[in-house]
């Protein structure tokens, strides 16, 4: 009996050494599995590996503002072209308006002509009827007061067109004949036009047949004309003198 207790004080003192042994061989092994040398490796080549985002990162950043002011640049020249390209638009429309190729409205004037009464007696005078000059005329007048566009009887004028007598009709551009009496109507400044048209000096013959003749002369404003196109399709059907 005695024998066995000195072997059974022994028990706890070897499992003890195991456990002692235990902890350092796990150890041992842990520091194996990852030496100090490889952790030194991997912290320079993740450290290589940020250095390496960072320089690609701002060399990104470099190119986006880069990229963003060439797209600033390029969206105030399309701006510039844009506004050069709107404007050369309002000036070919209007130049095309002022040359009669489009429809034309406004506030404006329209004058009124009609032949007057014949002489008593018998008299031989045609002083009392309306002419091509005498539309050519109020049309004259009425562009050099500011007039943007001119029709007589629905018929637009051109800068080119052309206004001469056939028989006793008005034929303008070779269109059909028009007969008295006549409405000229024109779109531009009312008050600058009203003023002309009112002055005495202005169309003093025609005046002048309306007081002796009846010849029928007046004018009134509108806020809103609309003068067509001019009819260029129109083929040569009246010759004309020299």
């Amino acid at each position: 009996m005695l024998a066995a207790w000195p072997r059974l004080r022994l028990y706890p003192l070897v499992a003890l050494l195991a456990l002692a042994f235990g902890f350092f061989f796990a150890a041992q092994l842990r520091a194996e599995l990852i030496p100090p040398s490889n952790r030194v490796a991997r912290n320079e080549a993740l450290a290589l590996t940020v250095r390496s985002l960072e320089t690609d990162n701002a060399a990104y950043r470099s190119r986006t503002a880069a990229l963003q002011s060439q797209i600033g640049r390029l969206e105030t020249d399309a701006a510039l072209r844009s506004g050069a390209s709107r404007q050369l638009a309002d000036q070919v429309a209007e130049l095309r308006a002022h040359s009669g190729l489009t429809r034309l409205h406004g506030p404006g004037e329209t004058v009124t002509l009609g032949n007057g009464q014949s002489p008593k007696g018998g008299a031989a005078v045609s002083a009392y009827l309306v002419n091509f000059q005498d539309v050519q005329d109020v049309v004259n007048l009425l562009f050099r007061g500011g007039a943007e566009g001119i029709a007589v009887n629905g018929r637009r004028i051109t800068p080119e067109s052309r206004i001469v007598g056939a028989g006793t009709a008005v034929v303008i551009d070779d269109g059909p004949p028009l007969v008295p009496p006549f409405s000229v109507a024109a779109v531009g400044n009312r008050a600058a036009i009203e003023t002309l048209l009112a002055a005495p000096a202005s169309l003093g013959d025609l005046k002048q047949r309306q007081r002796d003749y009846q010849v029928q002369l007046g004018w009134f404003g509108a806020g809103d004309l609309v003068l067509p196109a001019a009819d260029t399709g129109l083929e040569p059907q009246y010759a004309h003198a020299g």
